[in-house]
């Protein structure tokens, strides 16, 4: 559970830029590397059994709505995806994914 709450923080971390500083990406490969690098503990939980409902429960108190889609979207690709899948092949499947625009949309 400890790791859903992290990838929530990372993501709502870089999908809303701070007041005192934006997070820039200088392309869409980097930025896509970034977003599947932070959605690792939440592909890691599904690997790891935890059921979609907990995944979900943990975004209770998140209020920026490009956040809640982000994790939303992670949170969907996660589930779709076989709990056999390795990490990496997973990881590198949503960047592939975000690089073609189907995911973390802008």
């Amino acid at each position: 559970m400890r790791d859903i709450a992290i990838a929530t923080t990372i993501l709502a971390s870089l999908a809303t830029p701070s007041l005192s500083q934006e997070t820039t990406f200088k392309d869409l490969r980097s930025y896509c590397h970034a977003m599947s690098e932070a959605s690792s503990p939440t592909l890691a939980v599904r690997i790891g059994g935890m059921s979609r409902a907990q995944a979900e429960e943990q975004m209770k108190g998140m209020t920026d709505p490009t956040a809640i889609r982000m994790v939303k979207e992670v949170i969907d690709f996660a589930y779709s995806q076989p709990a056999s899948a390795g990490l990496d092949a997973m990881k590198a499947e949503l960047k592939n994914r975000c690089i073609s625009k189907k995911i973390f949309a802008q």
